[in-house]
């Protein structure tokens, strides 16, 4: 567990400072605990309250448990515990603070003020690594601005590990990439292709997960997520349409718009089932009736939805394919709903779950949005075509989100993501693969180290 103090006499602000690291680093993505020591005695209880009865009666230890959030309290004898018998009862997080424990041997940064009329603590000891001042000081050590939460923050992280060096802001500490599904049903319980394949690679490892419904792996990333961390997560599926699809439905050249337009009327049962040909048809009504969408079961014919692709997208008004695909052949077209290559049905699927993502973790929608601490992103796996036929997999699915994870992330490791973001103006509405047009500089990634 990573672990950083924050020290100072009384009245330098170590407090104040706390609660702005708490909430920058969080704001970033990661999971940050608490710990703060005191010298007086504490009790959070009093007298007359239920946990005071129980307590008195002589129980050990006391949770108080609601439905926003739960307090244990333990009732202690004897010498004042240390704080590594603190620190194991703190579940898993990337970081925790520490204010107080001046003496303990963990790194620190001390909180300096002039005005509070005591010594520096750090000429006399080794582990405080910086002091945060409002003061002009010359020290051995960083000497950062007190009011500067985020030059604060960036030091904290860099010491532990969070923040990689300058030259290397393109990192990601892990890489999710989800090979997604536009079934109506739930994937067999046996492991089989045409199912979702979610391929995780961090430092740890790698590791590939097989989910039956978009709700499970819905449920899965979002439990990573909630680990913290900086993530990238790249969807099998296109995230955008042809220039002018979005102005046509919600009246402006936004993407993000759009996202959240499909989200207000796609329906997604925890078991696959979907209403996407219902949406696709009311679109196709809404634009005149004849397109962009086609393919729907023969079984189950549509007055507004072919079954087969009959749409002049000319005379409609709108392309048939992104430039992406259009550069990046194989790459398939966003309106086929039904058969093989019908990604349209992922995208009308896959956007909505996205937007619901993005909404719940303040993730950015990468090309729309600024990349961030979360990121998400399309991807094409059939960019390491060559990778995954040679890879031996039964499963191409799985060997596909294995090895485009693997390049991502060394590529992140290495600080040369960054040339994959940078993306022609089209992307801004349409949107844009990640690594497009650098297949080659994919497959040399999966060779480092």
């Amino acid at each position: 567990m990573r672990v950083y103090g924050v020290i100072g006499w009384k009245n330098s602000g170590k407090t104040s400072l706390m609660e702005r690291l708490v909430a920058e680093i969080t704001g970033r993505g990661f999971s940050v605990s608490t710990v703060k020591h005191v010298h007086h005695s504490v009790d959070l209880d009093h007298p007359g309250k239920d946990t005071y009865r129980h307590r008195v009666a002589g129980a050990r230890e006391v949770v108080l448990a609601s439905a926003d959030r739960f307090a244990l309290m333990v009732e202690h004898r004897g010498p004042e515990p240390e704080l590594p018998a603190v620190l194991a009862r703190l579940a898993p997080v990337d970081l925790v603070l520490v204010e107080g424990y001046k003496r303990d041997a963990h790194p620190k940064v001390e909180v300096w003020r002039e005005e509070t009329g005591h010594p520096l603590i750090q000429p006399h000891d080794p582990l405080v690594r910086a002091v945060a001042s409002d003061a002009a000081l010359k020290l051995k050590v960083p000497v950062l601005d007190l009011n500067d939460t985020r030059a604060v923050a960036d030091f904290i992280l860099r010491e532990v590990g969070l923040l990689r060096p300058a030259g290397t802001a393109d990192a990601f500490d892990r890489v999710i990439i989800v090979d997604w599904s536009g079934a109506s049903s739930r994937s067999p319980a046996k492991e089989s292709k045409d199912a979702i394949w979610i391929g995780v690679c961090d430092a740890s490892g790698e590791r590939q997960v097989y989910c039956r419904s978009r709700s499970e792996a819905m449920a899965f990333l979002s439990h990573h997520i909630a680990a913290g961390g900086r993530h990238l997560i790249g969807f099998d599926f296109p995230m955008g349409y042809p220039a002018g699809f979005a102005r046509r439905l919600v009246g402006q050249d936004d993407a993000r718009a759009l996202h959240g337009w499909l989200a207000e009327r796609i329906i997604d049962g925890a078991d696959n089932a979907n209403n996407r040909f219902d949406v696709a048809e009311a679109i196709n009504l809404q634009l005149g009736g004849k397109g962009p969408f086609w393919g729907c079961p023969k079984a189950r014919p549509r007055v507004h939805l072919s079954s087969l692709k009959e749409v002049d997208y000319a005379a409609l008004g709108l392309r048939e394919k992104r430039r992406v695909e259009i550069e990046n052949p194989p790459a398939k077209p966003v309106w086929q709903l039904l058969g093989a290559g019908s990604v349209g049905s992922q995208a009308l699927l896959g956007i909505p779950a996205v937007h619901r993502l993005a909404k719940a973790t303040g993730a950015s929608v990468w090309p729309f949005e600024r990349p961030g601490a979360l990121t998400l992103a399309e991807v094409y796996p059939s960019l390491l075509a060559r990778a995954v036929a040679g890879s031996g997999d039964p499963i191409p699915d799985r060997a596909q989100v294995r090895l485009l994870a693997r390049a991502l992330f060394n590529l992140a490791l290495h600080g040369k993501l960054a040339p994959l973001f940078d993306v022609p103006s089209e992307a801004a509405e349409e949107g844009w693969i990640l690594g497009a047009g650098h297949a080659p500089l994919l497959a040399e990634a999966l060779a480092w180290a």
